[in-house]
């Protein structure tokens, strides 16, 4: 799929308190240090901030338009942070966005034992609650096969 193409007028729309501006000096700044296309509707992008570690940005599109932006900033103020505002500058200044190497599920948990699979998936399902009903259907699927 297509990243869609957002305006600025768009990006402005969905931000306040100075996020837009903010955003653009980040932008202009370096500070968004990776950005790549996961899967068919997914950037992920690390954008460098005030904290030692850069913060993680996910944007989530369909054909048309962006459907979820999120960042691991603690900027909670209903609306798009400084961080997600330069992601979204380069993605629409940039030509192309390189899409990310998917590795292997087995390879990524095969060297964890049974205590981090736990960790693992308890904190996916933190950042994903449907993932709990995922796995409960699944579990019943493989408990009955």
């Amino acid at each position: 799929m297509a990243i869609p193409t957002i305006s600025e007028s768009t990006i402005k729309a969905h931000t306040a308190g100075g996020s837009f501006e903010r955003g653009e000096e980040y932008l202009a700044d370096g500070a968004v240090r990776s950005i790549e296309q996961v899967g068919e509707n997914t950037l992920r992008a690390h954008v460098q901030g005030s904290d030692v570690h850069p913060y993680l940005v996910t944007i989530r599109f369909d054909e048309e338009d962006v459907t979820d932006v999120e960042c691991t900033c603690p900027y909670h103020g209903g609306s798009w942070c400084k961080h997600a505002v330069a992601v979204l500058l380069k993605m629409l200044r940039e030509d192309t966005i390189p899409k990310a190497e998917s590795a292997a599920v087995s390879d990524l948990v095969s060297d964890l034992d049974r205590d981090l699979l736990i960790r693992l998936i308890e904190r996916l399902a933190e950042f994903n609650p449907d993932l709990v009903d995922q796995i409960q259907r699944e579990r019943e699927r493989l408990t009955d096969a």
